[in-house]
């Protein structure tokens, strides 16, 4: 079996885009007044106005939604190129469309809060502007709706046997070569991906606990067994190795707890020591991360 079927098989890939309005507007007027003001070049600096109040907690909170969407769209998925697709697991799929249809629910809500309170936001940023207030800066309320947004494609991982058009065999088989070679490197891509996410766990792992004297907060340990968990399904090519490690760092380093680890030298001591132990044997494996 071909790397390009298998992978065609067990995953397809995903597309997030979030569009959100910046609440920022450059002043031109304003900028070539300062920069005139101290004798600078007229590309010195730019003013940029904050057109909300600092305040503004309906548009912070959607923004900072946005934000935790987006992170937490990374985590269900693995790198695949530079246009924004990215792999997702067969395996992985219903809980990622499960997951993104509460996100698109919470951001409708939020977005309701937000367009509620605009005309009042906009009204307290007058004042907070005084001279720069320019209405024409402002979206009117419906058109401020329309800058925010979610949108999700899916599409199958490209197969060279795919290719249906009317040319010679010899520039189809360049064609189909390509699109396996392209698939070849992307899905080694994904799996790097993955490792690097047990990789980092563990390196940070062995890191904090082999000082005796470093603070480490309950993330450390949380962190790595949402890793390994996520793991489970972004295994795309069934990597019996990778498999294998992140059993290893679920039972050996994820085990205690983090209030365990604090309390007994003994644990962390021995928890740090596996860790290194992990790391290295991770290293020989893959040595990519």
């Amino acid at each position: 079996m071909t790397a390009d079927t298998s992978i065609h098989s067990r995953a397809l890939l995903v597309n997030l885009s979030i569009s959100t309005w910046t609440a920022r507007k450059y002043d031109r007027a304003v900028t070539s007044k300062v920069n005139a003001e101290h004798n600078a070049s007229s590309d010195a600096g730019r003013y940029n106005k904050m057109l909300l109040p600092g305040d503004a907690k309906a548009y912070k909170e959607l923004i900072s939604l946005a934000s935790s969407i987006r992170v937490a769209h990374y985590g269900h998925t693995l790198a695949w190129s530079d246009e924004g697709w990215r792999l997702l697991p067969t395996a992985n799929y219903n809980t990622y469309t499960d997951w993104m249809r509460k996100q698109r629910s919470a951001f409708d809500d939020a977005l309701d809060t937000f367009v509620n309170m605009y005309p009042i936001l906009r009204n307290a940023a007058q004042i907070k502007l005084n001279g720069l207030f320019k209405a024409e800066d402002y979206p009117s309320t419906q058109d401020v709706r329309k800058r925010f947004g979610i949108d999700v494609q899916y599409s199958p991982v490209p197969a060279s046997g795919d290719i249906r058009v009317e040319l010679a065999t010899d520039q189809i088989s360049i064609i189909e070569r390509s699109i396996t070679d392209r698939v070849e490197s992307a899905t080694r891509l994904a799996m790097n991906d993955a490792w690097n996410r047990l990789h980092d766990c563990v390196a940070h792992i062995a890191e904090r606990l082999s000082d005796p004297e470093a603070i480490f907060r309950d993330s450390l340990i949380n962190n790595a067994r949402a890793v390994c968990a996520s793991l489970r399904n972004l295994n795309v090519t069934n990597d019996p190795d990778l498999e294998s490690m992140r059993v290893r760092v679920e039972r050996e380093l994820a085990s205690f707890s983090p209030e365990t680890l604090r309390e007994s030298k003994g644990a962390r001591q021995t928890t740090a020591n596996k860790a290194m132990e992990i790391y290295d044997q991770m290293r020989g494996l893959y040595g990519a991360v």
